[in-house]
């Protein structure tokens, strides 16, 4: 099978199998749009990476996500996800105006689930 082919299979697979609200509740908000879907991937990577240079704040999101959205359209959806609990906004350890966003253990699981069942 033709590689460029079978990427867009993989691509066609992820957007289908992430619509299934049943087994991927949390992710629902974030497939919306394409600003939710890039969010949530930038959350879980810096959840992933573990590093301390990469902090996950809203303004880190919104450089990442900027030319998909507004920033009061980031913060927005950024803010609902907060109040919703599929994300989890805390104090900065180094500096306490700074609110560090990480992803709700929910979100983490149904994130690993759709990449697992992705993988089959």
């Amino acid at each position: 099978m033709n590689l460029t082919l079978q990427r867009t299979i993989n691509i066609i697979n992820a957007f289908e199998t992430i619509n299934d609200n049943l087994k991927f509740k949390s992710l629902t908000n974030f497939k919306r749009t394409a600003y939710g879907f890039k969010i949530l991937i930038d959350v879980m990577f810096c959840e992933l990476i573990c590093s301390d240079d990469v902090v996950c704040t809203k303004v880190y999101l919104a450089n990442k996500v900027s030319s998909l959205a507004s920033r009061a359209t980031i913060d927005n959806f950024i803010n609902d996800q907060i109040d919703i609990g599929h994300l989890i906004a805390s104090s900065s350890s180094i500096d306490g105006r700074i609110k560090v966003i990480t992803p709700s253990e929910k979100l983490i699981k149904d994130y690993q689930l759709w990449l697992e069942n992705l993988a089959k």
